[in-house]
């Protein structure tokens, strides 16, 4: 099955790792921009549920860049990272009749199937083609925008280094809340955890890193 909508196609890599995307500038608080969004985002599902193609398409619109940043992270090859991030929206479209509101944000479970997809894809591939390690650091680089210097590029590469160096715990929330932008909540609910515990495991995944960037200063 394809879905006959463009993809988004952004270079993939580490942002900013300061803290997550700065909220909009409109004059709504967080919690009433939060519940509007998950007023929509509900709408939005029930009626791909019903079968409305328009709404597939939204969905997809909507999160491809989301999944394709994960799948990418995790499989480092961006032939594998297309592959896998169509079969994710592939199965989303199959289990959708099937899903059910459990107070979990739909990212959620849709970040279930992609990690799904990706252990799929590594149990059938057994070796996957990864990119080399210049070009991995290229599409760091390439990130921190067409003007930006060559230490702001290097800065990346090291982020993005260093962030697969961490225990697999850390990493998956690092990536989820900086990475993914996913708020505290969404991310407590894709990861199956309190909201306590991911910030616990925030504070421990940036420290390590710091620990890690400083010993190779």
């Amino acid at each position: 099955m394809r879905l006959a909508v463009d993809r988004p196609r952004r270079p993939i890599a580490a942002q900013d790792m300061s803290g997550p995307a700065a909220p909009g500038s409109a004059p709504c608080s967080a919690h009433t921009l939060s519940a509007d969004h998950a007023a929509q985002e509900k709408r939005l599902v029930e009626q791909a549920r019903r079968g409305d193609p328009s709404a597939v398409e939204a969905i997809y619109r909507t999160y491809y860049d989301r999944v394709y940043r994960y799948v990418f992270f995790r499989l480092e090859s961006a032939t594998a990272a297309e592959d896998v991030s169509s079969q994710v929206f592939v199965a989303m479209v199959g289990g959708l009749k099937r899903f059910q509101w459990q107070g979990k944000p739909f990212v959620a479970w849709l970040y279930a199937i992609a990690q799904k997809q990706v252990a799929y894809f590594l149990r059938g591939r057994g070796r996957m083609e990864t990119v080399n390690l210049e070009e991995a650091a290229e599409r760091v680089a390439d990130t921190a925008g067409p003007h930006a210097s060559a230490e702001e590029r290097e800065q990346r590469a090291r982020l993005a280094a260093a962030l697969r160096r961490l225990p697999d715990t850390q990493r998956e929330v690092i990536v989820l809340r900086y990475i993914l932008s996913l708020s505290l909540a969404e991310t407590a609910a894709a990861v199956g955890r309190s909201e306590g515990a991911v910030k616990q495991l925030q504070l421990r995944g940036l420290a390590g890193m710091r620990g890690i960037l400083s010993q190779e200063a």
